[in-house]
């Protein structure tokens, strides 16, 4: 699958956490431009979830790629991962 493809997809996907809670959406993906391989996924949160002891940036959480455990219907995130 081309990065370009890829990426449309993704940003389109809700981000779940893996004890079933919904945390948001995509808003932004960010990569290592050298390496081609990203590094974080940025999410606006749903409102109503509480992201206190998230990683917060401009009313959005940041989460490690490292993080994502897997992506079908939902972008699964490893929630012990996301503090």
């Amino acid at each position: 699958m081309q990065s370009e493809q890829f990426t449309h997809n993704i940003r389109r996907k809700r981000v779940m956490s893996t004890d079933g809670k919904i945390i948001g959406q995509i808003k932004n993906i960010s990569f290592d431009a050298k390496t081609g391989l990203l590094k974080q996924l940025v999410v606006r949160p749903d409102a109503g979830f509480d992201t206190s002891g998230f990683r917060v940036e401009n009313d959005a959480i940041v989460i490690p790629f490292d993080a994502v455990k897997d992506i079908t219907d939902f972008i699964v995130v490893d929630r012990y991962m996301l503090r």
